[in-house]
Formats: C-alpha cells, sequence, structure tokens
C-alpha cells in the first residue's frame, strides 16, 4: 500500500463516538518508511455526510477535500475530510494489506496528493512526525518540492 491508495475497509473496527461498525472509505496518507519496524501507515477516512460541511452543518468551518466519484473509484461522491479535530488514524502495514476485509479501490493523483499534504500540513492534529513521515513517503513515490513539516 502507498501513499494515495483509497481502500474500502470492512467492519472498520474502531467506530467514532461509539457508533455502529460499518463500511468505512480510507486513503493511506504514507507511512513511516522501510527501516522502521513494524511499518506504520497513516491513513485517513472519508465521509458522505455532504450536509455536514454545508452552511449550517456541524462541520462548516472545517477544511475538506471533495473527491467527484467519475474521477475517483468511490461508489458516490464522498469527502476526504481534513478534520482537524481528529488525527489520521495509525496502523501497522503488514496487518493492513493482510486483512481480508479491505479492498483496494484505486489511487490518488499526485496533484491530489499535493493538495491533501498541503492541507493537512496546517493541522494541529497531524503530529509532527506523522507529517515528516507521510512527507518522505511522497518523495519515496516522485512526489517532491513540498514543504518540509
Amino acid at each position: 500500500m502507498k501513499p494515495g491508495t483509497i481502500f474500502k475497509w470492512k467492519d472498520f473496527p474502531y467506530p467514532q463516538f461509539g457508533g455502529e461498525i460499518k463500511t468505512r472509505w480510507f486513503i493511506c496518507l504514507g507511512d513511516s518508511g522501510p527501516l522502521t519496524s513494524p511499518i506504520i501507515a497513516h491513513i485517513c477516512t472519508t465521509t458522505t455526510s455532504i450536509s455536514d460541511f454545508e452552511k449550517g452543518g456541524k462541520k462548516f468551518p472545517h477544511r475538506f477535500f471533495r473527491f467527484d466519484k467519475t474521477k475517483y473509484p468511490f461508489e458516490q461522491n464522498c469527502f476526504l475530510v481534513l478534520d482537524y479535530d481528529e488525527p489520521p488514524y495509525s496502523e501497522d502495514l503488514k496487518s493492513l494489506e493482510a486483512n481480508q476485509n479491505i479492498e483496494i479501490k484505486g489511487d490518488l493523483s499526485p496533484q491530489d496528493l499535493r493538495a491533501i499534504y498541503n492541507g493537512i500540513l496546517s493541522s494541529s492534529f497531524y503530529s509532527r512526525k506523522i507529517l515528516s513521515d507521510i512527507h518522505a513517503s511522497l518523495n519515496r513515490i516522485g512526489i517532491t518540492g513540498l514543504r518540509k513539516p
């Protein structure tokens, strides 16, 4: 799994706020690198709760990145929430890749990965370490010239 991998996780085991266990869509932003053991992947989730981000919605002031389902393999229009009220998930990369409930659906474009990186760079919920991991991961796949955290 590399930065920009879009995947669907059936029965995601960590429901938010005591909610139901359900299928969630994720984007891999990067990992801790080949010299770490275990390698930790940094992933963020998407949401279809579009109304939350519209005027009057509970997340209206939050910045976000919107995906068009005609451009990416989402089954419906989704938001990649650059939600600064919660950090990304960090999971063991080997466990993710071996998980039978995870289905790889496609990849983000380098331009979208740049935009997402620039969005999370100002987040107080992404630690300097995670931002450094993501920066290095993007560099490893040829996305260079990004501002360092």
